[in-house]
């Protein structure tokens, strides 16, 4: 009962919004994804004649969350539908205040998702961000 209470607890403190000016876009040209807690970015860059997904989620003001808890980002992109997802990846390192993440092969129509990988998967195709709405790193 104790560790249900702690993970709802946790559960709840990375769901709380944060303040704008604590949590910036890194360096560069981003384009805001989604916050839930946590705010995340992305941009799209051709590699090779392919085009790759960089993500970067910033901490703002929760890094001793971060740490004490050894929070990741999960990001995946879906194509077609929730049920096709050729590229997803964890940000398991936080460097500068981000957690990165890059997803190879993307197509201009697959959909990106990210969240803090606390929860469970959302649904990619339905809640996700076009990559071709994304701008150019």
């Amino acid at each position: 009962m104790l560790l249900r209470r702690a993970a709802l607890l946790a559960l709840t403190a990375v769901c709380l919004p944060v303040p704008v000016a604590a949590a910036q876009a890194p360096k560069g040209d981003w384009t805001f994804i989604r916050a839930d807690g946590y705010r995340h970015y992305a941009c799209r860059d051709k590699v090779k004649n392919d085009w790759v997904v960089r993500t970067a989620t910033s901490w703002g003001n929760r890094r001793d969350d971060v740490e004490k808890y050894e929070l990741q980002t999960y990001t995946a992109l879906a194509r077609g539908s929730d049920d096709n997802v050729p590229e997803q990846a964890n940000g398991k390192t936080w460097s500068g205040g981000y957690a990165r993440t890059v997803l190879r092969d993307a197509r201009l129509t697959d959909r990106l998702w990210m969240q803090i990988a606390v929860y469970g998967p959302a649904e990619p195709w339905s809640d996700g961000f076009t990559v071709r709405r994304l701008k150019r790193c």
